[in-house]
């Protein structure tokens, strides 16, 4: 009986350290095993400076995140839709100029339109250049 037990607590022992090692021998976070991918970040996190002249519209996507760094942008959204001002932690409804400097999302597809009252510059992401009119 002993010698059963003896063997049951080194079989565990020697798991345990197998599965040690098995975790020990993965890097998560590195270049071969990224915790998230160079293309994701390149797509979605590549914030570009876009100049609106005055009356233009944008149609911005999914997805996309805005910052109003001069000028006027005004949001026309279909009725019970809103963006998301992330820096103020509130939604911005349709009829409202976007506030200066904060960080904004579009949270779905519904139709918004974004409209320049007078020339604006953004910083964007995931704002297709061509979707400005």
């Amino acid at each position: 009986m002993p010698n059963l037990s003896k063997c049951i607590i080194i079989s565990g022992l020697i798991f345990v350290l197998a599965l040690t090692q098995i975790s020990w021998a993965q890097n998560p976070g590195t270049v071969s095993d990224p915790l998230v991918s160079k293309s994701y970040i390149d797509h979605f996190l590549k914030f570009r400076s876009i100049v609106l002249p005055a009356d233009s519209l944008v149609n911005p996507e999914p997805g996309a995140m805005i910052i109003v760094r001069s000028g006027q942008l005004r949001l026309e959204a279909p009725k019970g839709k809103t963006l998301i001002d992330l820096t103020a932690g509130k939604e911005i409804s349709s009829g409202v100029d976007l506030p200066l400097n904060h960080l904004i999302i579009v949270p779905d597809s519904a139709e918004y339109v974004l409209k320049a009252r007078n020339m604006t510059m953004l910083l964007a992401s995931c704002l297709l250049e061509e979707k400005a009119h």
